[in-house]
C-alpha cells in the first residue's frame, strides 16, 4: 500500500513528487534541520544565494532518505574570500518501486525506478554597498517511466543588514525553462521575503519567512543556536497543504562539521520520515 501511495504522487506530480519538485526538496541537514527557513540567514544558496564572505572553503556531503524508499546525495565545494561561490551536484534515486494498477492488487504487476540529478553554481557580491546580492543557476534531469524533464532555472536574492543584529532578505526562485518529453512545462517558481535576528546574549538567530506561490503562502520559523562545539536546530512549516515540523544538531570538531536533521510532516506514519546527514570538511 505504501508504494501505491508513492507511485500516485509520482504520477499526479504532487507536492512530494521527484520530478519538478526535485528543485525544491531540501539539498542538506541543515536545511531540512530548520524546515527549510533561513532566506535571511546565510544558511545555503539554495535558500538565497547572497551568501556572505567564508574565511574558509569547504566541501560537504549529503547522504539523504526522502519519503518513502527515495534515497539521495547532495555533494558541494564552497570557496572564495572575497567572491563566495559554491558548486553543487544533487541525485535523488528510487529504485525496484513496486508498480500498481488502478486500484491495489493483491500483487504488483511489476517494478519501476525513477532518477533525477542536477547541479548548480552560486555566486555573490557586494556592489561596494553594504548589502549582499547572489545568483544561482541551476540544471536538472529527472527520468521516469517513459517521461523526461530537463530545463535549466535561476535563482536571485539579496540580503540587507539593519544594524548588528538583524538581517532582511528576498529571495526569488525557478526562473527559466523545463521541459517534458521536449514540451516546455510550468516551473514550480516561488518568492519570499525573510528576517534573522540575532540574540548575541545566548548565541542563537531566529529566522522568519514568507513564501510565495502557485500553491499559497507558507510560513517558516526556525531557531539555530551559534555554539562552539554542538549547536541545536529547530523549525516548523506552515501551509495550506502541509504542516511539518523538524529538528536537528550539528557537531563542530577541528576541521569538521556534521549535521543531521529530521522532518515530521502530517503523512509521517504512512510515507515514512525524511532523515538527511551532512559531512563536511573545511580545508
Amino acid at each position: 500500500m505504501k508504494q501505491y501511495i508513492i507511485l500516485s504522487l509520482f504520477l499526479l506530480n504532487g507536492s512530494w513528487a521527484i520530478g519538478l519538485q526535485g528543485l525544491v526538496i531540501p539539498q542538506n541537514g541543515q536545511i531540512l534541520a530548520i524546515a527549510g527557513a533561513g532566506i535571511a540567514g546565510d544558511i545555503d544558496p539554495a535558500l538565497n544565494p547572497a551568501m556572505n564572505i567564508t574565511s574558509h572553503s569547504y566541501m560537504q556531503y549529503s547522504l539523504n532518505t526522502w519519503l518513502g524508499d527515495v534515497k539521495g546525495s547532495h555533494t558541494l565545494f564552497r570557496w572564495g574570500s572575497d567572491l563566495p561561490k559554491q558548486l553543487s551536484i544533487q541525485t535523488w534515486n528510487a529504485k525496484d518501486l513496486e508498480l500498481w494498477g488502478d486500484s491495489p492488487e493483491e500483487s504488483p504487476i511489476g517494478t519501476f525506478s525513477v532518477h533525477f540529478i542536477s547541479s548548480s553554481f552560486s555566486i555573490s557580491h557586494d556592489f561596494n554597498t553594504p548589502y549582499r546580492f547572489g545568483i544561482r543557476l541551476q540544471t536538472n534531469y529527472s527520468h521516469l517511466f517513459t517521461e523526461t524533464l530537463s530545463g535549466i532555472t535561476i535563482d536571485a536574492g539579496a540580503t540587507l543588514p539593519l544594524g548588528s543584529s538583524i538581517v532582511l532578505g528576498a529571495v526569488i526562485k525557478n526562473l527559466g525553462y523545463e521541459y517534458k518529453n521536449d514540451v516546455q512545462a510550468d516551473l514550480p517558481q516561488e518568492g519570499g521575503i525573510g528576517t534573522a535576528i540575532k540574540l548575541p546574549i545566548v548565541n542563537t538567530s531566529l529566522l522568519t519567512d514568507l513564501l510565495f506561490s502557485r500553491n499559497g503562502t507558507e510560513f517558516r520559523t526556525a531557531i539555530t543556536t551559534h555554539w562552539k562545539w554542538i549547536n541545536l536546530n529547530v523549525g516548523t512549516s506552515i501551509s495550506e497543504n502541509r504542516n511539518a515540523k523538524s529538528l536537528g544538531f550539528s557537531l563542530n570538531y577541528r576541521n569538521w562539521k556534521i549535521n543531521y536533521g529530521i522532518y515530521f510532516h502530517e503523512n509521517s506514519t504512512t510515507l515514512g520520515t525524511p532523515v538527511f546527514l551532512d559531512v563536511r570538511r573545511y580545508l
